[in-house]
């Protein structure tokens, strides 16, 4: 058993249906997520092993097989834990823009804790504020992503070069697509069944790929590629499974005039209390409401925050056969202001590529870490 990286490569286009049921569509086409849960991708790496096992799903739904001890059941994961899902250009890492940094025309700055607190409904906070107060009508590019340099440089609390990131309309195509519920008995349209749908055709230039690390996995009797089926309406997608280490996240050097770490989040999270990481609690600091926590043995006074819209997830229960129940994640990109106690050079290489919050075996939570 080794970590591998499977990566899938679309043959056409790719549906991964947003959070809303397909009766509750309207006049509005459903839209696509992408990149797709991991639930999604999961699923697809789960039912290619299955294939070469020859498994009957069947048989495999029932209460004991033996596939089980390889890839678990349902949200049973048996031996496996999971990293991602990220994306990939040319077998490059591609990794989520910060939402601290914001953008007007071909100018940049970025967000940190104002040096003053302002009144809010959580208290007296250190808002984030703009470094750069003069850049007018600045927003985050909210669905970017960054190149290895440009996460390097975002961590660094360097402006991220213009090579160093990709626009998410250079990846891929929005396709408007159009369909009826049919009958199969009967051949016949089913009346009032006619849905609209948004896919996903990633561009060819673009050479992109969806990918998960794989822990755990008993590789024994599994080719290195073949086709499977990948998000809603089981579109086909080729993949690949190699052996790899971890995604790379770049080393940060210690910054000497840095007042903090900002944690990244490079997957959505899943958090018990919301937008706030889990284990930390409200506490006052002087006048300034804020919150302190410990991750990894690292304590922790949370500022501020840069969170993004939630992340809606639903899903389709297999094997229960029935709707999964919607859950709200703090998307990728989110960026959290943290003041160190101890060494900050030591922190940031301890927490550098943690996972933190809920369902970390499926890879929710993972972080980037570096300075402000």
């Amino acid at each position: 058993m080794t970590r591998q990286l499977w990566t899938f490569e679309a043959f056409d286009t790719l549906f991964f249906r947003e959070s809303r049921p397909m009766e509750t569509v309207g006049g509005t086409a459903l839209g696509s997520v992408f990149p797709p849960s991991p639930r999604t991708v999961v699923g697809a790496i789960r039912n290619a092993v299955g294939t070469a096992h020859h498994v009957n799903w069947a048989d495999y739904a029932g209460a004991a097989h033996p596939l089980h001890a390889i890839i678990g059941k349902g949200d049973d994961l048996g031996p496996l834990s999971f990293g991602g899902p990220y994306l990939f250009t040319d077998k490059k890492p591609l990794y989520p823009m910060p939402l601290a940094v914001l953008w007007s025309s071909d100018k940049q700055t970025r967000l940190q804790p104002a040096k003053t607190p302002t009144e809010t409904d959580l208290g007296w906070v250190r808002l984030p504020d703009k470094c750069d107060p003069k850049l007018i009508g600045a927003s985050p590019k909210e669905q970017d992503w960054l190149t290895l340099d440009g996460l390097k440089q975002f961590l660094a609390g360097e402006p991220i070069g213009e090579k160093n990131w990709r626009a998410h309309k250079s990846l891929v195509d929005a396709e408007q697509r159009l369909g009826i519920g049919r009958d199969n008995q009967t051949g016949t349209v089913k009346e009032g069944l006619l849905y609209q749908t948004q896919h996903i055709r990633p561009r060819h230039s673009a050479g992109l790929s969806v990918g998960m690390t794989v822990n755990g996995l008993n590789t024994e009797n599994l080719p290195e590629h073949g086709v499977s089926r990948l998000g809603g309406e089981g579109r086909p997608a080729g993949w690949q499974c190699n052996a790899a280490t971890a995604i790379t996240l770049p080393a940060v050097q210690k910054q000497t005039k840095a007042r903090g770490l900002v944690l990244l989040l490079l997957t959505p999270a899943r958090f018990a209390q919301g937008w706030l990481p889990d284990g930390f609690v409200p506490v006052k600091k002087g006048d300034t409401d804020c919150w302190q926590g410990e991750l990894k043995g690292i304590r922790l006074t949370l500022l501020c925050a840069v969170t993004g819209k939630p992340v809606r997830e639903g899903g389709w229960d297999l094997v229960g056969k029935q709707p999964r129940a919607l859950q709200s994640l703090v998307p990728a990109g989110s960026c959290y202001f943290c003041e160190v106690e101890g060494d900050m050079a030591h922190a940031q290489g301890t927490l550098h590529g943690l996972k933190i919050g809920a369902d970390t075996v499926l890879g929710r939570g993972e972080i980037a870490v570096g300075y402000w």
